[in-house]
């Protein structure tokens, strides 16, 4: 994931998502931080993310479905304004200790369509 206001960048991270609901909080240097609840479900994976300016003030809040697939493109998504996602998805092994470096597991392997 990267989170941007306008075009610049705030900051990059890997999320996992899984069977069990989880939340985790993304920091940017400049203060905006993004909070974020996910979890995986077939054939498309529930987020929210809560989105906090500099000063901690809410900016707004956005919830979407992200398609269970392997991506090698960049995806956008606006959010509240000014923020935009751009996000790439991966079908890994989440046991795997290594599990943000791994290859990704082909769609055929997992019965994904």
């Amino acid at each position: 994931m990267a989170f941007f206001d306008g075009d610049t960048l705030l900051t990059r991270t890997n999320v996992l998502v899984h069977s069990i609901q989880d939340e985790c909080t993304v920091l940017a240097e400049r203060g905006d931080r993004f909070e974020i609840s996910r979890k995986f479900e077939e054939p498309a994976s529930r987020l929210f993310i809560e989105c906090f300016d500099p000063e901690g003030n809410p900016a707004g809040m956005s919830a979407m479905r992200m398609g269970v697939h392997n991506s090698d493109d960049w995806e956008a998504i606006e959010l509240a304004a000014p923020y935009q996602l751009c996000f790439k998805t991966a079908i890994v092994d989440c046991e795997n200790p290594d599990w943000a470096t791994q290859e990704p597991i082909t769609d055929e392997a997992t019965g994904t369509p």
